[in-house]
């Protein structure tokens, strides 16, 4: 029997505060220049009372500075009611080549708490690096800054060029330039919030176009004092007034700044400055895009065999393995927001019918390879682990451009539509440039890449995809934007609430990935009609989609939103509405299960 779903009471998000770090008095670790530091911030697990494997964040590294305040700030959650410890760790980046921190010399740690440095005057504690061998060395000094960070979902585009900057002498070339925005905080100390790329030998250089959040120009705050830095290498900088955005608001472009200290007509000119408000995830969502799950298991032989109870695709007698919580964590998030619940699914490095494959079907039908919801993908996997043979070597470019070609054949539809490949694997990447390739080249695409990793392997280069600080770049193309978040199955094996802490991880970057690609490619979110909403209201139904019982005619898709006057022989639900608990970063919503007759 049919019943109306129950909303679950919305659960009040906790505050973001964010974190500005600079350090001072560091250890020099280089021989022939200064060392090259980036600061590294990690949580305590609440229930280990241990410092998590995995970072909450980092900040750039900066290029042979003792001192330096850092750009990059990091974002947590603010939780009064709870003790938070919180370590800052500064190294010395030595090998570029592995974004781990372990792979970077130590220079020290630096342990608090979040409510302490909430606490202290100015939102502002300074605390002495630590080396756990140098006990008594002097390592630095790491000094934080905290602020509440605003809800403000604008963005503000900038075009920035400066005029007539000066060469150092009579025989020097044009000046290689860049520049540098500082925000004042609440304590009136300024720190820098975004820094443009370089451009070399012009002395009237015009930089890319750039964007940022509101809340990283001003947090929100239209009078927030800011100033602009204009620097060349080894240079003081020339800086122009203080001014406000809502200056810049109540101002027409072009904007000229003088830069001081600098000879008269030396400027710096705002071009052009638009402030959009882009949709939310959720106002897509509401809209009627739905999300659609494709997944990828490792079949190869480091995986051992699953006969034996040491492989990672051992059948255990509760019926699991890391492979099918994973599948499951994700696969019950993800499923709720899949129109039809059907899922392609692939397996990469098996030997099938006597022939090695980086993409073959789970379900032996190369040419329909979806199954249905999440047993669906779990069937599949054990039935072919039973007819294939694990074989090798580990290949994501494949599956990788076979997601990207099932995203091309839906993109020409009414609806945009966004896809999330599940990768399972549990060694190291035997195809990384053509892996990097296909990543650039579906970074143009709807498509957001997962990367699980099971088991006990090295996955350091898998964090060299994650692309959270540089984006990947091959052949002279760069990716359009970030889409790839790997996360190491081991780090989550022992908590107390392991799955639902996976999802959380591995999802957590999907609602900005979404709503960068429907941006960038100017795909507006669809609105439920007015009337609609108050029928739905009124008939104690949810404001997104009214309640609909099995067998009623599902809505036409139209423009707009969701209309209820189908065409004789529509499709029908299979199934009502749904309410999943979900993870935070996406928070709960509601879809429809489309069927056929």
């Amino acid at each position: 029997m049919y019943q109306q779903p129950v909303i679950p009471l919305a659960v009040p998000t906790a505050p973001k505060l964010e974190l500005k770090i600079k350090c001072k008095g560091l250890a020099d670790l280089d021989i022939l220049s200064k060392s090259d530091p980036q600061c590294f911030v990690f949580l305590m697990d609440p229930k280990t009372r241990t410092w998590c494997k995995e970072p909450i964040g980092k900040t750039e590294m900066v290029l042979n500075k003792l001192e330096c305040e850092f750009v990059k700030s990091i974002i947590i959650d603010y939780r009064f009611e709870s003790i938070q410890p919180i370590r800052f760790t500064v190294v010395d980046v030595d090998n570029r080549n592995n974004p781990a921190w372990t792979a970077q010399e130590l220079i020290g740690h630096f342990d608090t708490e979040v409510g302490k440095i909430v606490g202290s005057r100015g939102r502002t504690i300074a605390g002495r690096l630590d080396h756990p061998q140098r006990r008594n060395a002097n390592r630095g000094t790491v000094i934080v800054t905290a602020e509440e960070q605003s809800q403000s979902k604008r963005f503000i585009k900038f075009n920035i060029e400066a005029t007539k900057l000066t060469k150092k002498g009579f025989f020097s070339s044009d000046p290689n330039s860049f520049f540098i925005i500082h925000r004042a905080g609440t304590n009136g100390v300024f720190s820098p919030i975004y820094q443009s790329p370089v451009i070399k030998s012009k002395s009237n250089p015009l930089w890319p176009e750039f964007s940022m959040k509101e809340i990283e120009l001003c947090n929100g705050d239209p009078e927030r004092p800011l100033k602009i830095e204009v620097k060349k290498f080894k240079d003081n900088g020339r800086i122009t007034p203080v001014f406000t955005f809502q200056e810049l608001l109540n101002t027409q472009m072009p904007q000229y700044f003088p830069l001081s200290p600098m000879p008269a007509g030396t400027n710096l000119m705002i071009r052009k400055m638009v402030v959009t408000e882009p949709p939310s995830f959720l106002d897509y969502l509401a809209g009627g895009v739905p999300l659609n799950l494709v997944v990828a298991i490792d079949f190869t032989q480091s995986n051992g065999d699953p006969r034996h109870p040491q492989s990672l695709h051992y059948r255990n007698p509760s019926g699991e393995n890391d492979y099918t919580r994973a599948i499951r964590s994700v696969g019950n998030i993800l499923q709720c927001y899949d129109t039809d619940k059907k899922f392609p699914v692939y397996g990469f490095g098996g030997k099938v019918n006597g022939q090695v494959s980086h993409c073959f079907a789970l379900n032996g039908n190369p040419q329909y390879p979806e199954v249905d919801g999440v047993d669906g993908i779990l069937a599949a996997y054990w039935h072919a682990l039973q007819f294939s043979e694990l074989w090798g070597p580990t290949n994501f470019s494949p599956v990788i451009n076979q997601t990207a070609a099932i995203c091309n054949q839906h993109r020409s539809g009414a609806v945009e539509e966004y896809y999330v490949l599940l990768i399972l694997t549990d060694g190291v990447i035997t195809d990384m440039d053509n892996t990097i390739n296909a990543i650039i080249a579906a970074s143009r695409l709807p498509l957001s890449i997962i990367i699980v990793g099971v088991g006990s392997a090295n996955f350091d280069n898998m964090n060299v995809l994650d692309a959270d600080d540089e984006p990947l770049r091959s052949n002279g193309k760069t990716m359009a934007r970030d889409i790839v978040q790997f996360v190491p199955f081991r780090d989550f094996q022992n908590s107390a609430f392991g799955g639902e802490a996976l999802a959380e991880a591995v999802l957590a970057e999907v609602p900005d990935q979404f709503v960068s690609y429907m941006t960038q490619h100017n795909v507006r979110a669809r609105t439920m009609p007015r009337a609609d909403t108050m029928q739905a209201m009124n008939n104690g139904g949810m404001p997104y989609a009214p309640s609909v019982a099995p067998g009623s005619p599902i809505a036409a898709h139209i423009q707009g939103g969701y209309s209820f006057h189908s065409p004789p022989h529509s499709p029908t639900l299979r199934g009502s509405v749904s309410i999943s608990r979900a993870p935070q970063g996406i928070t709960n919503r509601m879809s429809f299960q489309q069927g056929k007759n």
